[in-house]
């Protein structure tokens, strides 16, 4: 997982998401603590684009929200 403390990085590792249709690989770029963003290159049907996210924070810890749907995707193991 991203580790959030830091101020701008890269990830080597990334992570897969299944959105019950394809699995979509997100690389983190870079993140951004002081803004509450993270941006992201997603891989999806062969296709790459870089976009950036807001970061927000629950019970469960930080997460995006993907797709159209607002999907919760959990960024980090607090």
């Amino acid at each position: 997982m991203i580790e959030l403390n830091k101020i701008a990085f890269i990830d080597e590792d990334g992570f897969d998401f299944n959105d019950g249709e394809s699995l979509i690989r997100f690389d983190t770029v870079a993140y951004y603590p002081d803004r509450n963003e993270i941006i992201y290159a997603i891989t999806n049907n062969g296709k790459i684009s870089v976009i950036t996210y807001d970061v927000f924070e629950d019970d469960k810890g930080h997460y995006i929200e993907y797709g159209n749907m607002l999907i919760k995707i959990y960024i980090s193991e607090d």
